[in-house]
This record gives structure tokens, sequence and C-alpha cells, in this order.
């Protein structure tokens, strides 16, 4: 089974994080942190069944920034999508496909789960390397929290064997978007554009899941120093 991790933000109907502990007990996943949630109810403990134990020894954090300390792919949830290329943000993979990725990392894997209501922001979702979409039908195509994490979990557990490579790590990661970032102001880039264009090689990278050798390569391709022509 894949390293994962399981992330709940901000659960606000009681049963919902019980339904996923009981989830995750049934497809072998013991690793869940809730975010900005004090207290786990009652209600949630008796929905959890075998999974209460899940549930008892959740982690609880304030900010989503600590919830994905220590992963190195980071995969957020959402019933909002955009097929435009444009849409950066809200470019997504289905579940099949993220899978086929995750099981290529070494390290642990996030999935991130949203609010019932509004599920997760614009700012949560940049922090992701990409977001799931579960494909419904458009009159009514927004899941229960639960009814998500129920079919994310099953490709998980029964997803086809795919063959692990050597990857680089998300600190190498950052490190790069950093230096491309820093190459776009260095090079004059539109500043309104920085932001969207940085975010944009984060997801093309994240797809590519960069081995050592790519890694050295991109770095020292970003950070050469291209002349001015004028000046010489």
């Amino acid at each position: 089974m894949q390293s994962v991790r399981i992330i709940v933000v901000e659960p606000k109907n009681p049963g919902n994080l019980g339904a996923i502990a009981r989830l995750m007990k049934n497809f072998g996943l013991r690793d869940l942190t809730v975010v900005n949630t004090t207290r786990v109810p009652s209600e949630d403990f008796f929905r959890s069944m075998k999974g209460s134990e899940i549930l008892s020894k959740c982690k609880m954090v304030e900010k989503l920034e600590d919830a994905i300390e220590g992963l190195e792919f980071i995969v957020g949830t959402s019933g909002v999508k955009s097929d435009s290329p444009r849409e950066v943000l809200r470019n997504y993979m289905d579940p099949e496909e993220f899978v086929n990725q995750s099981r290529k990392i070494g390290g642990k894997v996030g999935i991130i789960l949203g609010r019932e209501d509004i599920g997760l922001t614009n700012s949560e979702l940049a922090m992701c390397d990409f977001f799931v979409h579960i494909p419904a039908d458009e009159e009514y195509p927004i899941l229960n929290v639960s009814s998500a994490a129920a079919i994310l979990f099953y490709e998980l557990f029964g997803g086809k064997k795919s063959k692990k490579v050597e990857t680089v790590t998300r600190r190498d990661n950052d490190r790069l978007i950093e230096k491309f970032r820093e190459s776009l102001i260095e090079n004059n880039y539109p500043s309104h554009r920085i932001n969207k264009t940085t975010l944009l090689f984060r997801r093309v990278i994240s797809r590519a899941i960069l081995t050592p050798y790519e890694y050295r390569i991109l770095m020292g391709a970003i950070g050469c120093r291209h002349k001015d022509p004028r000046k010489t």
C-alpha cells in the first residue's frame, strides 16, 4: 500500500469524519490529520465503528501548512473543475491518473479533503501539486466528502501497481520552483503573471515526477544567466 496521509480540513457536519475513519480502516489507511478542529464529536466516534482507533489517534493541527509537513506529493480534492488550459489552479486529474502517478513516488503522499460547504480555498489548492476531481452528473456534481473519500480510497487500494522510480524530494522541487520564480523576476517577466506562471511550472514538474538527473539538468538550465546580446 502506498504511504498516504489523509488530511481533513475543518469538517463541519458531525458524522463525516467518523465515516472517513471507518473507510480508512476498510482500505488499510492509518494516518489521519484534521485541520482547525479542537475535538472529535461523539457522533463521529459512533460512525467510525472499527475505525475509532484511527480517529482517537488522529493528529490535530491549526493550519494546513502544518498538516502537509513531511509530504512529497500533495493532492487536493474539489468538485469544481476547469477544462480550460488557462485555468492552471483548477486543472485536475481523475482518480485513476492520480493513483498511477502517486504510486511512482517513494515518499509519503497527502490527500486533502475539503470542507463540506465550500471545499478547499484557492490558496489551499495552490499548496497542492494537483487536485483530483471525481466525475459526476452535471446536474449535481458535488459529492459528499465521505463519498468522495470512499472512491479515492478504493482506487488507492485496488489500483494497478506502478514501478517506483528514484525521484527528487519535495524540498528539491521547491528549490527548483523558487529558482524558476527568481529567473522570471531577473528576466523582467511581467510581474502580474509571475504567480500564475510559477504555479503552472509547479503543476508541470509535479506531473513529470522528476528524477535526480532531470532535476540537476533543470536546475542548471534555469540557473544560467543569459547574456543580453545588446551588451556584447
